[in-house]
């Protein structure tokens, strides 16, 4: 037995009072939420197969021009290697993208750095001040934090970028390999053309994964101990990796 519609009742009238009825209901809803999928959900760019493949995304934010991007990847190095990586400041031109030069400057504190990136016309070159803490989650996880703050006065040649956010996740795996997640969020000020905030979203994270990934090979990254790291940028406890980690060829 089925409902019937009656127009002049009020609403109430209009649910499902059957199991048949609750099924097609559920059914319905469930195809309507599915049919417009949120315009704040991840789209993949790259889906890189295997180990050390890189996969992409990026999503929309509301009111920014540049999508949200993150990547992921994972590498037969370190959490320490990468970790040396991500505080070697003067190198940061040789991964990160359009990166053209990187310095930490004298007269602030030690977590401050100075990225200045190339222009692509018709866009002005750009540059930020970031702050940098590195902390690590009671899951084992290793976060390194960077931010747009205040405190270097204004380039007249370059766009000063009003936001920055960007973390990196890093999961210590066996056998000395680690897995690179990564996440930003940029405002790149003044005007920014279309193609290039597209271009920013897409590109931004392959290259930097892939940089990342070229850089590594450097020996000098290839540390044993935290004793070799900037400990000014980190917060909280040591860092306590897992027995496991640091034994080369270990499942």
């Amino acid at each position: 037995m089925g409902t019937t519609f009656n127009p002049d009742a009020d609403d109430t009238t209009m649910r499902p009072t059957t199991r048949r009825d609750c099924l097609r209901w559920t059914l319905l809803t469930a195809l309507t939420l599915g049919a417009a999928a949120p315009s704040w959900a991840w789209e993949a760019i790259e889906r890189g197969e295997g180990r050390e493949g890189i996969r992409t995304w990026v999503r929309a934010v509301p009111g920014q021009a540049v999508k949200q991007f993150r990547g992921e990847t994972e590498v037969p190095y370190s959490v320490l290697a990468v970790l040396a990586l991500l505080a070697d400041v003067p190198n940061m031109k040789h991964w990160v993208f359009q990166c053209e030069a990187a310095s930490s400057p004298k007269d602030l504190p030690a977590d401050r750095m100075h990225l200045q990136f190339k222009g692509l016309w018709p866009a002005d070159p750009r540059d930020v001040l970031i702050r940098t803490r590195i902390t690590q989650t009671p899951d084992g996880l290793v976060h390194v934090r960077s931010q747009a703050v205040d405190g270097l006065p204004v380039d007249p040649a370059r766009v000063r970028m009003p936001m920055l956010n960007n973390t990196f996740k890093l999961t210590p795996l066996p056998g000395e390999w680690t897995r690179i997640e990564f996440q930003t969020q940029v405002d790149l000020g003044g005007q920014v053309p279309t193609w290039l905030a597209n271009l920013v979203s897409t590109r931004a994270p392959l290259v930097t994964l892939q940089g990342i990934q070229k850089r590594l090979r450097h020996p000098a990254y290839q540390i044993r101990s935290l004793k070799e790291l900037p400990m000014h940028l980190f917060d909280g406890p040591p860092l306590v990796l897992p027995p496991d980690h640091l034994k080369s060829g270990s499942p």
